[in-house]
């Protein structure tokens, strides 16, 4: 399985819809303390408002390893992915 981001490719991320719940299936920038900046797919907000995420490609980290993630760490949310083009 590829990745669903490619390499080269632009992410549009808002910090505006921050304003809103994190919700399950969203994708979201994550600044962790041990893997760096990383983009993630919400699996789930715990009930103390901890935001568990995973990745898409098999190859990825798992929700275990990545952790639970305080929404202080979530630099903002996804709005759109843009590939590169060949020239």
């Amino acid at each position: 399985m590829t990745p669903v981001i490619h390499e080269g490719s632009f992410i549009l991320v808002t910090k505006l819809l921050l304003l809103f719940p994190v919700k399950e299936g969203q994708r979201i920038l994550i600044k962790h303390p041990e893997y760096g900046i990383i983009v993630k797919t919400v699996a789930l907000v715990d009930k103390n408002g901890f935001i568990w995420s995973k990745g898409e490609n098999k190859k990825s980290l798992s929700v275990e390893q990545i952790g639970p993630v305080d929404k202080e760490q979530v630099l903002g949310r996804i709005i759109g992915i843009f590939e590169p083009t060949s020239v």
